[in-house]
């Protein structure tokens, strides 16, 4: 496939899909009395994105999905669920919802092993979790774990949810970090101006979630774990300065002690996209922060249009061929273990 520097292999790194059953018990839901702000989406499923309605594009799969894909030059698709995913249901409800995502995702890759990878989903707050996480690696074979970010208000960095770190890091999987809105005891002020979702709540809730990683210490009980994070780093890569002046104050006092600064976990455990955020001078800043082998290329489809992303990348004629391939491809095969069978 051809771009602007020569043809380059395109994989797409958050690709978002839905099943019928999700979006159905989303929209039950949608109908209690519940002011969650995840809710405000399904409130809304008729919204037009780009010409299509969302829960449209989320339910485009197989032969549809592929199409919209060979319309922009998209080579290969990682797939996972849709946020908020299962976190908004009870432990087993979740679990349960878990599993036949996974495997209709599971499904899709079969049948098309050499288009499709996918992330498996997971309810981090059920006993079972740990056990999907193992059977989605290993007996279904995908590539990696995606969770909505808090679950009911609660972070990764906490205890209860170590088992389910322990058991990605052994078996080598990444965890994607994907967004949602804030919980509800302290969303109140996103409530307002659309504020709750992509235009700010979402980069402020996940990297909140991100940043409780880093300075908990949890990354030096789990040195080799990998995090994903979309949308530039939900602006990070910008703050890695503050963050380690100030963790650096905090730390043994106010905050742990830790055996890195904060930057270098982040340079060391996290990968990001460039999911939605097509701004050259975003791009030039991570490179300047992370280096080019810890950015992918996603197009955040059906959120925005894989165009967008595609366009985009052409038009980046200053990046040298290395570093181009490293951004559009050959970082999401060694982060995914993705086998080309070449």
């Amino acid at each position: 496939m051809s771009t602007a520097i020569g043809s380059v292999r395109r994989v797409g790194t958050e690709e978002t899909f839905g099943i019928p059953e999700l979006l159905d018990a989303w929209r039950g839901l949608s109908r209690s009395v519940w002011a969650s702000q995840d809710l405000e989406l399904v409130r809304s499923s008729g919204m037009s994105y780009h010409g299509q309605r969302l829960m449209d594009g989320l339910l485009e799969l197989g032969e549809g999905r592929l199409a919209k894909m060979d319309e922009v030059g998209l080579d290969f698709a990682i797939l996972s669920l849709c946020s908020p995913g299962v976190q908004l249901f009870d432990p087993e409800t979740a679990s349960d919802m878990a599993e036949l995502a996974n495997d209709r995702l599971a499904e899709q890759v079969r049948a098309h092993p050499d288009r499709f990878g996918g992330l498996a989903v997971f309810a981090p707050h059920s006993k079972r979790g740990v056990g999907e996480i193992e059977r989605a690696m290993t007996d279904l074979g995908l590539n990696g774990l995606i969770v909505n970010s808090h679950t009911d208000g609660h972070y990764f960095d906490e205890p209860q949810f170590w088992d389910h770190l322990e058991a990605a890091e052994a078996l080598g999987a990444p965890i994607y970090i994907h967004p949602r809105t804030l919980p509800d005891a302290i969303g109140g002020p996103f409530s307002v101006y659309h504020l709750s979702r992509a235009a700010w709540g979402y980069a402020v809730e996940t990297a909140t979630h991100a940043f409780r990683l880093i300075v908990s210490g949890v990354l030096d009980r789990f040195p080799k774990l990998q995090i994903v994070l979309g949308h530039m780093g939900e602006g990070i890569p910008f703050w890695l300065y503050r963050i380690d002046y100030w963790n650096g104050k905090h730390q043994g006092n106010t905050a742990p002690k830790l055996e890195m600064k904060a930057s270098e976990y982040f340079k060391r455990n996290f990968t990001i996209t460039i999911s939605g955020v097509y701004q050259r001078s975003s791009l030039d800043l991570s490179l300047t922060e992370l280096g080019d082998e810890r950015i992918m290329f996603a197009t955040d489809y059906p959120y925005q249009p894989m165009s967008e992303a595609v366009n985009f990348m052409d038009a980046q004629t200053h990046l040298s061929r290395e570093t181009l391939e490293r951004i559009m491809f050959r970082n999401a095969e060694r982060v995914f273990k993705l086998d080309r069978g070449d």
